[in-house]
């Protein structure tokens, strides 16, 4: 009787030691995404996002303006569309960074409008140029506010 008491007990000593493992239900805390609108870029291929704090698209001139916390032109993105597709930079395109001194003009590049629905423009903007010490911008913007 003893042997099977004794067997009995450390069977339930075994189950509850091996049964639960803390690890078999983590506790799983939700990460909040971050929120991509907006307009951001970088300068010369560095890893250092900048971000506007507004933009707008205007249909009527065909240009994005993108804007720092006083108001003051960051960018300037004029296009000859307004429709989703690839525009290279040429005479009828421009990408002009006004962030820097002297402005920075792409004379290569393009800018693609993935999407313009719904009142809002999505992309992304490459260029190679050399003013103000800025060889190269590329950048996103996504759900700007589109206005006449």
């Amino acid at each position: 009787m003893k042997t099977n008491l004794f067997t009995i007990a450390l069977l339930f000593f075994v189950l509850v030691f091996t049964a639960c493992n803390s690890d078999d239900n983590p506790v799983v805390t939700p990460i909040a995404t971050p929120s991509a609108n907006g307009f951001s870029w970088k300068e010369n291929g560095g890893s250092i996002v900048k971000i506007a704090t507004s933009a707008t698209f205007s249909t009527q001139y065909k240009t994005l303006i993108a804007r720092d916390a006083s108001g003051a032109t960051v960018f300037e993105i004029n296009l000859n569309g307004t429709v989703p597709a690839t525009y290279t930079i040429g005479s009828n395109n421009a990408i002009t960074y006004v962030g820097v001194s002297p402005y920075f003009t792409a004379s290569s590049g393009n800018i693609v409008i993935s999407a313009n629905a719904a009142g809002k423009v999505t992309g992304t903007f490459q260029g190679d140029g050399n003013s103000g010490g800025i060889t190269a911008v590329n950048g996103t913007f996504t759900n700007i506010d589109v206005v006449p």
